[in-house]
């Protein structure tokens, strides 16, 4: 396979933020996916609306030139992607050499992996709170900043990321605060706490493995719900909101000027919400969740709260500024899981068929309550395929 240290002559290389501005924006894209067949299957280029794509494998290109440029739509631009960008360069230089308009990833799907957006959920003289999206995984965090302080919520492994976002505001990282175990993320929640001594807290009862409750190899702060911590100008709330996890916690925050927003973790999610199966007590799971949404959320809301989940089921649940987040009240009119009067109703809307746990669910456990290290190679399969915890109501 030949790779060039630099695109030929009238072949262009997009960059991945610039690929997400274009799936943000609902640009017309025709993705050609030059990855082998078991790649593509685990995860693929996802936009606010669907993106076509044709799965054309790279070696089809060595193995029958001909036979493979005859699939390729010739009537519109072609963004080729592979798994780590050399592949897609050699077949976006093939097609170009004939005459069609292409370009390609640059890094391929692993830089798109890899790719954070990070956006103002809102700016104002008391502080931001800023949103961090991993659009590849669905993954949501989140940095609250006020006063020079910071509180980062339910961050992901790369946790250089969070750092740099607190130093460029000037803030120092005091809390690292947990919704929940996480059972489809790899959670940065250990490593950030301990680079930057600050404290790491959850429920006591997500610090103990779900089916054979083997306690976590961490240091935290155990919080029960009804606590109340200031952060510069704000004050944060920790609320009991049991369903997804046994120890699942949603978090409040409150600004001098009366602003509400809810940090709901993968309890609530805008178009839908967190498994309640992955622990192999169903019933017993849906049963609290269906308790959380329907008797303590009232008491945390009202119509102008903005909801703020840990992750989004698909790009379309951004708003028109790239923001994952929704007021209450957009909830309450049309969320189906709002809508039911009873556990049993909820339970098809928040649980699979199968009975079988996803075989990655055990190990993003185990790693998370530190009782499994795991390697840099070991975390990029790991965190592959999108998370698995969420489901929609729809």
């Amino acid at each position: 396979m030949t790779t060039l240290n630099y695109p030929p002559s009238g072949l262009s290389v997009l960059e991945p933020a610039e690929l997400y501005a274009e799936l943000l924006a609902g640009q017309p894209l025709f993705i050609l996916d030059v990855r082998n067949e078991l790649e593509y299957a685990r995860n693929r280029i996802r936009g606010r609306y669907p993106v076509p794509t044709l799965n054309i494998p790279y070696f089809a290109f060595i193995e029958d030139e001909e036979s493979a440029v005859a699939q390729v739509p010739t009537d519109q631009l072609l963004t080729v992607i592979c798994a780590k960008e050399g592949s897609s360069q050699y077949v976006a230089e093939l097609l170009a050499a004939r005459g069609i308009a292409t370009r390609y990833l640059r890094g391929g799907f692993q830089a798109w992996l890899d790719f954070y957006d990070v956006r103002d959920v809102v700016n104002a003289g008391w502080g931001r709170i800023i949103q961090i999206i991993r659009p590849a995984r669905g993954d949501l965090s989140y940095v609250i900043i006020s006063a020079g302080e910071a509180a980062v919520v339910d961050p992901g492994r790369h946790i250089h990321l969070y750092q740099e976002v607190a130093a460029a505001a000037d803030a120092d990282i005091t809390r690292v605060l947990l919704t929940h175990l996480a059972a489809g993320r790899l959670s940065g929640g250990a490593a950030l706490a301990g680079e930057r001594k600050a404290l790491l807290a959850m429920h006591p009862y997500d610090a103990l493995h779900p089916r054979t409750l083997s306690p976590a190899h961490l240091t935290y702060v155990p919080l029960l719900g009804g606590e109340r911590v200031a952060l510069g100008q704000l004050l944060i709330e920790a609320h009991w909101f049991p369903g997804h996890t046994p120890g699942h916690l949603v978090y409040r925050v409150i600004s001098p000027m009366g602003d509400r927003f809810l940090l709901t973790g993968d309890a609530l999610l805008l178009n839908g919400c967190g498994r309640t199966d992955l622990g192999g007590h169903a019933q017993e799971w849906t049963a609290l969740l269906f308790r959380s949404l329907q008797e303590v959320l009232p008491t945390l809301v009202d119509d102008r709260t903005l909801i703020l989940p840990s992750s989004f089921l698909s790009l379309a649940e951004t708003r028109s500024d790239g923001v994952v987040a929704a007021p209450f009240a957009a909830l309450r009119a049309q969320h189906p899981a709002l809508q039911v009067d009873s556990a049993a109703s909820l339970l098809p809307m928040v649980t699979t068929p199968s009975s079988e746990l996803p075989a990655a669910v055990d190990t993003f456990w185990r790693v998370n309550l530190g009782l499994q290290p795991l390697t840099d190679e070991e975390a990029l399969e790991l965190e592959v395929e999108p998370s698995l915890c969420g489901l929609s109501g729809y």
